[in-house]
């Protein structure tokens, strides 16, 4: 019945035990239990209530474009319907496995516990981001001209390619790395900072050859070089980011202010996670 019932059939009929099991009044007749369509669907109603909660804290705020059913229940024609009738009005579309799925839970179960007993792994590719930084190595001084003072009144290239992690660094099962950055305004600037300030930062894979590059633009900083790949990006929305501005003193006594955030990468299970972090007054945000 849970891979026959669509929610069409006037009656359905369960095995029930053998040819001498009887008992009419309960509609049981030769081994058979018949019930209508109504009694099958109040008993599958029960569990599919459940099944759209989930379904609806789970996509809550996200758009999807397929559901895919598993499992022994997965199978059932009056859950897919059921679902379609619910979340095809957000654009899903409700799909199942050819195959029988009965030993889904137990071979996702298996394939989690073996992942788990991977204590470390190497990272495949360096990991980083594209910032401007103070000069403070030689190779800076292949784009001096282009240089210019921050308002912290350090001399700064643009186009920089920062490293988090590095390629075949051992990441721990509890592997975290922050690293830490830093916008700064002068005093002039400061009179335009919104209330709110959407930030955002790419993270990069280099996959070139040797060692990640110094640079991660051309000079223009119109064009990323060959090897480096968009790896994701973090977005925040900071409605509060004057409260996190602090007064600094640069060299010679300038003042200038600063405003810090941390990109913050650890290992959860499985995959490599990023965030953004910021300070809004006294509390941390993420």
């Amino acid at each position: 019945t849970k891979r026959l019932f669509d929610g069409t059939q006037t009656s359905n009929v369960v095995d029930f035990g053998g040819n001498k099991d009887n008992d009419r009044s309960y509609g049981i007749i030769k081994g058979k239990l018949i019930l209508s369509k109504d009694e099958v669907a109040q008993t599958f109603d029960n569990v599919i209530g459940g099944i759209v909660e989930s379904c609806q804290k789970l996509l809550r705020g996200r758009r999807v474009e397929h559901i895919l059913l598993v499992g022994g229940f997965g199978e059932s024609p009056y859950l897919k319907k059921r679902l379609m009738d619910i979340f095809s009005k957000q654009g899903a579309t409700v799909v199942t496995v050819e195959q029988p799925s009965r030993k889904a839970a137990a071979e996702g179960g298996a394939i989690w516990y073996i992942k788990r007993q991977v204590k470390a792994r190497a990272a495949r590719f360096t990991l980083g981001t594209i910032s401007s930084v103070a000069v403070h190595r030689a190779e800076h001084l292949e784009r001096i001209e282009s240089a210019f003072v921050d308002s912290d009144g350090l001399l700064t290239v643009r186009n920089t390619f920062t490293t988090l992690v590095k390629k075949d660094e051992v990441l721990d099962d509890d592997y975290s790395h922050t690293a830490s950055f830093a916008a700064v305004f002068s005093a002039v600037e400061m009179l335009f900072i919104p209330e709110s300030v959407n930030r955002k930062m790419d993270i990069y894979a280099w996959e070139g050859e040797g060692d990640a590059p110094v640079w991660a633009e051309n000079e223009e900083g119109d064009e990323i070089i060959p090897g480096l790949r968009l790896l994701c990006s973090l977005e925040a929305d900071m409605p509060r980011l004057k409260e996190s501005i602090k007064e600094m003193t640069g060299p010679g006594g300038k003042k200038y202010f600063q405003s810090d955030i941390r990109v913050l990468i650890f290992l959860g299970g499985t995959e490599l996670t990023a965030r953004l972090q910021w300070s809004e007054g006294v509390s941390t945000s993420l």
